[in-house]
């Protein structure tokens, strides 16, 4: 069967009807427009992930119970904290009201916590404090400066004296928790004596720096270790990752707290800078970047196209017969879509630019064989058969490789890449099936005016002259370019691999940069894991064993509420409670009132004198002990009781008024300290559905599940720390979730499908050449353009240092399958035109080849001016591999042709 013959018929019929054709042909494109207008485009991340294994599952089931996984985290900077704590409160308050957001948390529930602080105390702890306040009472507690100033010298007498040897069973921990709160404030009382004006409050940050408990040490405020940055972590309402529910999540969270801040000015305060960053801010800058980029490159790369054939082809009926048939191909391929897939991704929707490029070729090629056809000399009908038909085998090679390589993407475990070779492979049947229907009916219609060539050029000239390549010369050039390309392709093996999600944002993204700056600069950051548990038994098993990872940095849980012995511990508190309200509020008052006269504060500055002698006694008995850590903690409470009395000895007058300040602050909070003890007097065990709402929901599901999150140590955009952290998580409980681990498997399944579907595109690429030309020489020819391309871009990305990335790396399959007709189409000439020279079958060839390789530039050459870096970095990789494989092909290919067939003359 002539297959070509019967293309040359089909193609001549629709020719001499044309206005059939095209009504058949707007009557698909109508149906596709209808159908387009139902095409979801599913915007999630979740959408390009696989979900038929467990992980994935955990994940989804996780949605369920508890709704949302991430949060998006709010971040003020730029203000005192005494202006960032009321605006982190009202702006908590203004956005938990609105109906896009389910939660809105500035800080814990400091005053719950507290209250119930008893269930989190050992009952060895609780049994040492009440111990503690049973034996000396609140009768010890001074009651004038007479009783002060005899308690200070009985401790005077007791510093010297000489210190004991550490016992050989201290509490070592302990001992060096209570020198860490001495120092702590010793360090605050430096802060009073030394500030410029005398400060409002203590800094809790300072005083319990170091033991633990970063959102009590600061009021209950989420903040950077620097205390600089503060935090809001809000959920969303929706669980969905679509733009759809994320869009305008996000907007109306930036709308409140803008307006919050314009508040905050219009009353005169410092309003705060206001950052976004967490995973649905992270999602919402890739979407808009994303689909401003799609419409950026869609429209231009349309609009490239298009002019590059009027620029050369200098018709525009000529630019309407290539671009209409491609574009009406594209257009069903949508169509086609809903009934297929039914969806489009952030991928394939990007791939219409792609299509655009690649579309148009085929139409280059058969137009450019019709116009040969027609300076013949033969009818314009017949012409348009012919043309069609000499043309076929060419287009359908070339066609029918990139269908066989983009199926050969459908079948990897990516949904990403799967999809996108299933679209793209319908996209390209649909459009050589376009080619061949409408093209011929479009050419008869509008058949362009054909620029007269020169006459060296004309059918049946031979044009004298010397040969491009003689002997060695193309012996050295074929052998070069297989040796650079070698090259190439070993190098593309050690290409590095960028797992880091935030480096394909754009450069001034806000979310990556608060994102850095949460993991380096505190104990927060958006990739939480999490564990779920079926009971309150098994949550605390998790929490204590995840809080001893090193891999993680640290776990939030309320299993500290729900102690297994927590009747006891209750019990215990409610002692402690009857023994904290007898009179010890008012004899702190009274002590307050005291002050610290002359006389009093003499005798501390003894104590601190006498206490650095003390301290250095007590450094060579620890170190004569063996205790390391003891000597230096103790080194460090010296240090900082040695800046207390240079601070004092610099202006002792300033320096009383502001320790008897310093000294009322401290006793104002034990104040309230004993008044919190005192409400213990009611103390009981809580159940879950005691908690606050915002804890509540955020730690049990409706079922009884128990959450548990743990926050990562370091990043996890490193493969080895993911390893690492998912390794340990895992001999925690096989069933934690979390972004971490989705993402352990969406970079390994990425990886994976990119090296499998790499090579099913190179190995189904080149069996389909094999099998369709059937010719040694020919599948030569028109493969190894394509292999020396592929190879030189490979080297070239070595070369310039360019590492693959999650969008970068589907670039080389990409490639082969837009430049696969390049080589195709030369090899066919090539045997076409066997009374020509070399030269000659250049120009013919080659102007083709160039206007076909400048559609596919001009559609992806736009990609590279994308603002988020994913796509550019596509953009480049493809634009070096096409620029490779029409050099090959232009350059290379010829002097391949030269040493297959030697009888080339002249």
């Amino acid at each position: 069967m002539n297959i070509p013959h019967l293309a040359a018929l089909a193609a001549e019929r629709f020719a001499r009807r044309p206005w059939r054709v095209l009504a058949l042909a707007m009557a698909l494109s109508a149906l596709s427009l209808w159908a387009v207008s139902r095409l979801p485009v599913h915007t999630s991340r979740q959408a390009l992930l696989p979900h038929d294994n467990a992980v994935a599952q955990r994940f989804d089931a996780f949605l369920d119970k508890f709704g949302a996984a991430s949060d998006l985290i709010v971040v003020l900077e730029g203000a005192p904290p005494d202006e960032l704590k009321p605006f982190a409160d009202e702006l908590a308050t203004a956005l938990a009201a609105e109906p896009e957001i389910a939660q809105a948390t500035a800080r814990l529930d400091l005053r719950f916590v507290l209250e119930h602080a008893y269930l989190a105390v050992t009952p060895e702890r609780l049994g040492t404090l009440a111990g503690v306040l049973e034996k000396f009472g609140a009768g010890a507690i001074p009651e004038d400066s007479s009783q002060v100033d005899a308690t200070l010298g009985r401790l005077l007498q007791w510093l010297e004296g000489a210190p004991a040897m550490p016992a050989a069973g201290i509490d070592l921990p302990t001992v060096e928790v209570g020198l860490k709160l001495l120092g702590a404030s010793l360090d605050e009382w430096h802060r009073w004596l030394s500030a410029g004006e005398v400060p409002a409050a203590l800094d809790w940050t300072r005083l319990l720096a170091g033991l633990g408990g970063s959102e009590i040490a600061n009021d209950g405020y989420f903040v950077s270790r620097d205390g600089r940055m503060y935090f809001l972590f809000v959920h969303p309402a929706s669980a969905s990752e679509d733009f759809t529910a994320i869009g305008p999540f996000v907007e109306k969270v930036r709308t409140v707290a803008a307006d919050r801040a314009a508040r905050a000015r219009a009353a005169g305060r410092t309003a705060p800078k206001v950052g976004l960053t967490g995973l649905p801010a992270i999602e919402y800058e890739e979407h808009v970047s994303i689909r401003h980029d799609i419409a950026l490159v869609v429209g231009s790369a349309a609009g490239l196209i298009v002019l590059l054939i009027l620029v050369v082809v200098r018709s525009w009926r000529w630019a309407l017969v290539i671009f209409v048939p491609m574009g009406l191909g594209v257009l069903w391929s949508l169509g086609l879509a809903l009934v297929t897939i039914g969806h489009l991704t952030l991928i394939t929707a990007s791939f219409i630019a792609v299509l655009f490029g690649l579309g148009a070729d085929y139409g280059i090629f058969t137009s450019a064989r019709i116009a040969e056809e027609r300076r013949r000399g033969k009818p314009l009908t017949e012409a348009i058969g012919a043309g069609m038909g000499a043309s076929f085998q060419a287009v359908f090679t070339a066609g029918g490789a990139s269908v066989v390589i983009f199926g050969a993407l459908a079948t990897v475990d990516f949904p990403g890449f799967s999809e996108l070779g299933l679209v793209a492979a319908k996209g390209v049947m649909l459009i050589l099936v376009s080619t061949w229907l409408v093209q011929p009916a479009l050419y008869a219609l509008l058949p362009p005016k054909l620029a007269p060539l020169p006459a060296a050029a004309s059918a049946g000239a031979i044009e004298p002259g010397r040969m491009p390549f003689r002997g060695s010369v193309a012996v050295i050039l074929v052998a070069g370019a297989l040796a650079t390309a070698a090259f190439g392709i070993g190098s593309g093996y050690e290409l590095p691999f960028d797992y880091d999600v935030l480096s394909l944002l754009p450069k001034d993204s806000e979310s990556a940069y608060y994102q850095n700056r949460m993991v380096a600069e505190s104990d927060y950051q958006a990739e939480v894991v999490i564990f779920t548990a079926p009971d309150l038994e098994e949550a605390r098993r998790i929490a204590a064993e995840a809080g001893r990872l090193g891999s993680v940095a640290k776990v939030q849980s309320l299993m500290d509420l729900f102690p297994p012995d927590a009747d006891a511990r209750a019990l215990e508190a409610r002692r402690i409670g009857e023994l904290a309200d007898d009179g010890y509020a008012v004899r702190l008052a009274r002590l307050a009132a005291i002050g610290l006269p002359e006389g009093t504060f003499g005798r501390v500055r003894t104590i601190l004198e006498k206490g650095g002698d003390f301290i250095d006694q007590s450094q060579e008995l620890a170190f004569s002990a063996g205790h390391s850590g003891l000597v230096a903690a103790l080194e460090d409470v010296r240090g900082r009781l040695d800046a207390v009395r240079s601070a004092i000895e610099a202006d002792p007058v300033q320096a009383r008024e502001r320790s008897e300040r310093f000294f009322r602050m401290l006793l104002s909070a034990a104040e309230r300290g004993v008044a919190l003890l005192a409400e213990w007097r009611q103390a009981r065990p809580i159940t879950p559905a005691q908690l606050p709402p915002a804890l509540r929901d955020r730690f049990f599901a409706a079922d009884g599940t128990v959450a548990v999150y743990a926050f990562p140590a370091k990043t996890v955009y490193d493969p080895a720390n993911l390893d690492r952290l998912m390794q340990e998580i895992y001999g925690v409980s096989p069933d934690a979730t979390g972004f971490p681990a989705t993402h352990q498997v969406f970079s390994k399944s990425v990886v994976e499908s990119f090296t499998h579907g790499t090579r099913e595109a190179v190995t189904v690429c080149l069996l389909w050449l094999a099998l369709v030309l059937r010719n040694w020489r020919g599948f030569v020819l028109a493969s190894m353009p394509l292999l020396i391309g592929g190879g030189w871009m490979l080297g070239l990305m070595a070369l310039c240092g360019i590492r693959y990335n999650y969008a970068n790396i589907i670039a080389l399959p990409l490639v082969i399958a837009l430049a696969v007709d390049y080589g195709v189409w030369f090899s066919q000439r090539w045997f076409d035109l066997k009374d020509r020279s070399l030269t000659q079958i250049n120009r013919v060839a080659g102007g083709v080849i160039g206007l076909a390789a400048g559609t596919e530039l001009a559609g992806l050459g736009a990609i590279t001016l994308a603002n988020y870096r994913g796509v550019s970095s596509l953009g480049v990789n493809i634009t070096v591999g096409l620029l490779c494989c029409l050099a090959a092909t232009l350059w290379v290919a010829p002097a391949i042709g030269q040493l297959l067939d030697s009888r080339k003359k002249p």
